[in-house]
């Protein structure tokens, strides 16, 4: 085909991007190679020569494109989640919501990518979160007893669920955390 080989970084940028665009759009149970392969302009063949499954391509892809998070202190909880948040909502070319729920789907069904997801991506989001979710504990924001892993479940599921949404994150931030916040201090 005379193309550049795929693992050359612009190449594989775009094989990452027909990725991420083909899950968001046909969701984990309908990929396949077929569709990434027409959209990146390269033989299926070349792909699982080089990702052997599915999941192995998609958790690259996303790996590929997580995005520089930084790790905030501005002193309060609401404040650190919105500039993670704000961090997560910098322009993305792809449809966040569609890879979120693609991933979610693929990882009840397979369970390479549920491990993969967790290991590679879960973290990557959720490290920030947890740390900012300590040092609220610790100032005395947030009651000890909270379970840190269901409040950022919720503050990402959140956040991807209506991400483009305007105003979504003042809404999770002065919505939702600040008066929860409020009513701890309350007790």
């Amino acid at each position: 085909m005379g193309r550049t080989p795929l693992d050359a970084p612009a190449r594989q940028q775009e094989v990452f991007a027909a990725v991420l665009g083909v899950l968001a759009e046909v969701g984990y149970a309908r990929f396949n190679m077929d569709l990434v392969a027409g959209r990146a302009r390269a033989s299926k063949a070349s792909l699982y020569q080089r990702w052997p499954s599915k999941a192995r391509l998609i958790t690259d892809a996303l790996k590929a494109n997580l995005p520089q998070l930084p790790q905030p202190d501005e002193g309060t909880f609401a404040e650190d989640v919105r500039q993670i948040l704000l961090a997560w909502g910098e322009p993305m070319p792809f449809d966040t919501a569609g890879i979120f729920l693609g991933l979610l789907e693929g990882s009840r069904q397979d369970a390479d990518l549920a491990c993969l997801r967790e290991e590679h991506v879960d973290r990557a989001y959720t490290e920030h979160l947890r740390v900012a979710v300590d040092r609220a504990k610790a100032r005395g924001e947030l009651p000890e007893r909270l379970d840190a892993d269901i409040l950022i479940t919720a503050l990402i599921s959140t956040f991807v669920l209506r991400s483009e949404e305007p105003g979504v994150i003042d809404g999770i931030v002065d919505g939702l955390l600040r008066p929860l916040i409020s009513t701890f201090r309350t007790k």
